[in-house]
């Protein structure tokens, strides 16, 4: 079938026109529909996704800081009972030292006399033994008698050899007659201390 088209070219042109408008209108309605769908496609798989990721990670991180703070808490027990053993054991050790220190002066007299008879040469004796100082650092003055000079030399020189007596000095040595036989002895007087020894010991003139 023929159609003719009888309108003027102005109007033909118009109509044209209006016809090309119309179908770019449809077309641009089109563009945005793909749009749309191609957004409602997306956007919530993306959301979707993004939202399990940033949960993943929230999970390490609770479950990381679950585990530091179980370690702080372990290592706080550690701490307190490492704090607890020292304190025990300083306690121990100040009872200890207690103990000893009880000990030594409780033998210290009966030590130091032990030492004094060993040393004592027999033709001398003591008279009378005077404290200086307390123990532990017993220290005493000893007064004697001997039948010769030599015998005070022998016993200085076996304080002077004992492990357990130190700094033995000579104060005073005279000699004395006894009445009525008139026999000459030497009285002496002796300083000494009971302790340990140092590696030269310290004994006076004689």
């Amino acid at each position: 079938m023929i159609e003719i088209n009888l309108l003027p070219e102005s109007q033909r042109a118009r109509q044209g026109l209006a016809t090309d408008g119309n179908a770019g209108a449809g077309l641009r309605i089109d563009v945005w529909g793909v749009a749309l769908l191609i957004s409602a496609l997306t956007i919530p798989p993306g959301t979707a996704a993004l939202w399990w990721v940033h949960r993943t990670e929230a999970l390490e991180l609770g479950a990381r800081l679950d585990a530091v703070l179980a370690d702080s808490a372990r290592l706080a027990e550690l701490r307190a009972a490492s704090d607890s053993l020292a304190a025990r054991s300083r306690e121990i050790r100040e009872r200890v030292a207690l103990v000893e220190q009880l000990d030594r002066d409780r033998f210290a007299w009966p030590h130091l006399m032990d030492e004094i008879s060993r040393a004592l040469p027999p033709p001398a004796w003591l008279t009378s033994l005077r404290q200086l100082s307390p123990p532990p650092d017993l220290s005493v003055e000893l007064h004697g008698v001997a039948g010769h000079p030599l015998a005070i030399t022998e016993f200085v020189r076996a304080l002077g050899m004992s492990d357990h007596i130190t700094d033995v000095k000579i104060v005073g040595s005279q000699q004395q007659r006894s009445e009525p036989d008139q026999v000459s002895r030497q009285a002496f007087t002796l300083v000494l201390r009971l302790g340990h020894a140092p590696a030269e010991r310290r004994v006076g003139p004689t």
